[in-house]
């Protein structure tokens, strides 16, 4: 078993032309599997394109996600923000960040839980995106790197606690 860790996000969503959006939404279904071989195991399933598209929660509510190591922190979209009961209307967008499109207005927070499958971590760094910036919320390092482990076996990515 190897880990792997993608060079850039860049890498896997930004096409050679440079012409479509940072990221494109999944158009399927997530074919997330949750399926624990022991307490703190999750297993995720990519995509038809590669990426690993799930449903997660942010403070107990779901929003989907995708998989990117690229990304130092968890970044959430607009939308999953205020889904998650974040008022993203009244959050500071002030913070600059560097993406593979340039740079874009963030406004940094701190999630009280982040849930994919079995595992849960608190108090999480994370980014808001503002509105119409960016299509799927990422999840970063601010979640992956207090994991254990993630190792990419095949089309799987497992994430151990």
């Amino acid at each position: 078993t190897c880990v792997y860790f993608f060079e850039d996000i860049k890498n896997f969503v930004v096409p050679a032309d440079g012409d479509t959006p940072l990221i494109v939404a999944a158009q399927t279904k997530s074919r997330a599997s949750t399926k624990p071989a022991f307490s703190g195991e999750v297993r995720l399933k990519a995509d038809r394109r590669g990426h690993f598209v799930f449903t997660g929660a942010v403070d107990g509510r779901p929003v989907t996600i995708m998989a990117d190591t690229g990304a130092s922190t968890i970044a959430l979209t607009y939308e999953d923000a205020r889904r998650a009961g974040l008022s993203p209307a009244s959050l500071d967008f002030s913070a600059r960040v560097s993406t593979a499109n340039g740079i874009a207005k963030v406004a940094p927070v701190v999630l009280s839980r982040v849930r994919v499958g079995a595992i849960t971590l608190r108090d999480v760094r994370a980014a808001v995106a503002e509105k119409g910036a960016l299509d799927v919320s990422l999840l970063g390092m601010s979640f992956l790197g207090r994991l254990a482990s993630f190792n990419l076996r095949g089309d799987e990515l497992i994430l151990l606690q």
